[in-house]
């Protein structure tokens, strides 16, 4: 299942009714301290795993300027099962039991009370005829009376799901509304249970947890990791049987020596007893540690380092727990992950989550307050949380957020006086990498040296928006390349651009490429030795579409990565004679001598 909306009402600095989107891949939460980032995902935590949860409800959770004493946390869910199973082998569905919302999502709300759980709820557009308003709830024996009062065929009487559905099959006009279904209660508790089942799992990584000297997990994650082991019942029972073996022989090994000494000195035979501690299993393995080469272990590593593994770990386990539960969906929420990590850390953190969030099976949820994590998110990932007299506002998708997120954490643009303007990520890769690694293109201009900015038009991320935004109100140059897509059906999608920007008077230039995409400029020779396939059957190279021709001649399912894969390493690999060969030597060089020449002028 996949988390589409939180409602929260009530709780804490939520004062009455909020619902929070979630994205189908990551969601960042950005804004200053106590306006109520944190609980968002600790609201999660409480919901989904209950007494499990590393954050327990409490009583003075309630907002305190609310007037009632009911806590509400809820979710909505997208991707459930299209069938399940409520008695024994009888399949049905959620949409069969009328027990999605009005948006066709399943939608639950769990009510709290004095720091319990006092009820949970469906909201759901369910029937509302009298004599089908309570059908779920009805328990098995008085569905069977309104079965036989009204002569209904069952396939099998025994099975309530049956029961319900013929019931309903004799109402000729079901009414539907949305309301609220005790899902907790006898007879729909069936259908809970096996709704449960296929709950996402959620694991929440805290940012405070390195300062509780008392967890476990600070010291060595793997200590932790034993006892956990060792509380499993099928390992306490055989623990349990060694340990009923290792007393009874070793009382009759003591005994046999008080007999010994009653023998010799009776008086001081009383006075001797056994005496066998119960053994503390988790001593036993006390060496199992996680260590460097050196053999430090890594309660004696750096904080950032302890951190970094500690976030590993959690997500290493979260994953052991959802197999053994056999849960297919996880969500991973942190909390503020660049706490103790240095910069270079702090990327690689955020890109391996980025990563991630690309498996359909995860989805991310973090805050961050890290100048260098926002500059490298998603822009459609990103909340900016505020408080507005004394009222939480979470607002996300507009460029009036991106920038008070960009003013508020810092994130600033550097700009070259020329700016090169391309399509996307890749076409960075492929210019960046012919401009170091062949020669003659590199003594015509050095992009690295002269730090000139190329900035992807089509960049998802918050730094290349700011670039983008900011590039309205400077002085810079641009200078645009776009693919000319010939013998696509956006053959010259970019033409008008491309024109409008050579129109301008602040110098700024724009060319279409003359074959079809970057990727065309990649000699077959190289592409045939790094994907071991064979590409003589292309007939027009400047026109085929390189990529797809790729994905269909290997195993891969994404033509994002075969293009990733081209632009990123293959180009690397090109020099001056590959270009000639494609007749596009002239072409590519031209471009290098116009940046050169804009940065001239």
């Amino acid at each position: 299942m996949k988390l589409k909306k939180l409602i929260l009402e009530n709780f804490r600095g939520y004062k009455g009714k909020y619902e929070i989107d979630i994205k189908d891949n990551i969601s960042v939460f950005i804004g200053q301290n106590d306006v109520g980032k944190s609980t968002i995902l600790e609201a999660l935590d409480i919901f989904f795993n209950e007494k499990d949860a590393n954050i327990k409800i409490e009583k003075n959770d309630l907002n305190i300027e609310n007037e009632s004493n009911e806590i509400i946390i809820g979710v909505v869910l997208s991707e459930f099962p299209e069938k399940i199973i409520v008695d024994s082998s009888v399949e049905t569905s959620l949409a069969e039991e009328f027990l999605l919302n009005s948006d066709n999502l399943l939608e639950i709300h769990k009510i709290y009370s004095a720091g319990k759980l006092k009820q949970t709820l469906l909201k759901a557009n369910h029937p509302v005829n009298p004599e089908l308003k309570d059908i779920l709830i009805t328990k098995s024996t008085d569905l069977k009376k309104i079965v036989k009062e009204n002569s209904l065929e069952v396939e099998d009487k025994r099975k309530s799901s049956l029961l319900r559905k013929a019931i309903r099959k004799n109402i000729s006009n079901i009414q539907l509304s949305e309301i609220n279904i005790p899902i907790d209660q006898d007879g729909a508790k069936q259908i809970w249970d096996q709704i449960k089942k296929y709950l996402p799992l959620f694991a929440l990584f805290q940012s405070d947890r390195t300062n509780r000297d008392q967890d476990g997990e600070i010291q060595d994650p793997l200590k932790f990791a034993i006892k956990e082991i060792l509380k499993k019942d099928d390992l306490q029972k055989k623990l349990e049987e060694i340990a009923e073996e290792v007393d009874k022989i070793s009382k009759e090994i003591i005994d046999n020596t008080i007999d010994k000494v009653r023998e010799m000195n009776p008086e001081i035979a009383e006075k001797l007893k056994a005496v066998i501690p119960s053994p503390k299993w988790e001593s036993v393995f006390k060496g199992i540690s996680i260590s460097d080469e050196k053999g430090i272990p890594l309660n004696k590593r750096g904080s950032g380092v302890r951190r970094l593994i500690l976030l590993n770990f959690f997500r290493a386990e979260a994953d052991r727990k959802r197999n053994i539960r056999n849960i297919p969906d996880v969500i991973y929420a942190i909390e503020e992950p660049e706490t103790s990590q240095h910069p270079n850390f702090q990327k690689k953190l955020i890109e391996a989550f980025i990563e991630l969030s690309n498996n359909n099976k995860v989805q991310i949820l973090f805050t961050t307050h890290s100048p260098g994590i926002a500059q490298i998110l998603p822009i459609n990932s990103i909340f900016l949380v505020s408080k507005e007299n004394d009222k939480i506002l979470i607002n996300s998708d507009n460029e009036e957020v991106l920038l008070e997120v960009s003013k508020n954490l810092g994130v600033l643009p550097t700009l070259s006086k020329v700016v090169i303007c391309v399509e996307g990520e890749n076409d960075i890769k492929f210019i960046a990498n012919i401009n170091k690694n062949i020669p003659e293109i590199n003594e015509i201009i050095d992009l690295e040296k002269e730090e000139i900015t190329i900035i992807p038009l089509q960049g998802s991320n918050l730094i290349n928006w700011v670039k983008r935004h900011y590039l309205k109100n400077s002085n810079v140059i641009e200078f645009h390349i776009y693919d000319s897509d010939i013998g696509s059906s956006n053959e010259n999608q970019y033409k008008s651009i491309v024109d409008k920007v050579n129109q301008r008077d602040d110098k700024s230039r724009a060319v279409l490429t003359k074959k079809r995409e970057i990727e065309n400029y990649i000699h077959s020779s190289l592409i045939s030795d790094e994907f071991n396939i064979n590409l003589d059957n292309i007939t027009n190279w400047d026109k085929e579409n390189i990529s797809l021709f790729v994905l269909n001649k290997t195993s891969f399912d994404d033509e994002k990565i075969i293009k990733e894969i081209l632009n990123g390493k293959v180009s690397k690999k090109i020099r001056k004679n590959h270009l000639d060969e494609l007749n596009s030597f002239d072409e590519i060089s031209g471009w290098f001598k116009t940046i050169k020449d804009l940065m001239s002028s």
